[in-house]
């Protein structure tokens, strides 16, 4: 039986490997733009570690997943309009364990840490080009916001709140 296990980043884990497991995640997606600014920003985990709250997931001991919590608008990576959300991004669970549980047990772990914050709701962007996120979020309670949707150059962010 597998062990899976979603926790805080600790200062030995391997933060270039999560920041390549981050970035193929996204250059794995049909179609994905590629803009350097950005995949660079998606493997910067260190640049992320004292704005918000990177989250690791381990599958019997191994690092499989990364995302960064954004619980507050005091971030800058905070990018909705809305004072009472907390939010995650840069999202990615390695291929080889997707379908095993790690994206849905992380997602969940942003809802808890959302409501232990004391905020109202979770808002996330997801891209067209992600159904099987999008899936997993209507299954876990998010409603589609297309009221909160955006537009980065021509990619369409798809937004989801969560009322928590």
């Amino acid at each position: 039986m597998s062990v899976l296990v979603v926790r805080l980043l600790q200062p030995d884990d391997d933060q270039q490997m999560l920041g390549r497991l981050v970035q193929h995640a996204y250059f794995a997606l049909p179609g994905y733009p590629h803009d350097p600014d950005y995949d660079d920003s998606l493997a910067d985990i260190a640049g992320r570690v004292g704005e918000a709250q990177v989250v690791v997931a381990e599958l019997d001991g191994e690092l499989v997943g990364c995302l960064t919590f954004v619980p507050d608008q005091t971030s800058d990576h905070h990018e909705f309009d809305d004072p009472y959300c907390a939010s995650f991004r840069y999202f990615g669970v390695s291929p080889a364990a997707q379908g095993q549980g790690v994206g849905e047990a992380m997602v969940r772990w942003c809802i808890d840490a959302a409501r232990a914050a004391g905020q109202q709701r979770l808002r996330i962007h997801t891209l067209e080009t992600m159904p099987g996120a999008q899936r997993l979020y209507q299954r876990l309670g998010f409603a589609r916001d297309p009221e909160g949707d955006e537009e980065w150059d021509g990619i369409k962010g798809l937004a989801y709140v969560f009322h928590c």
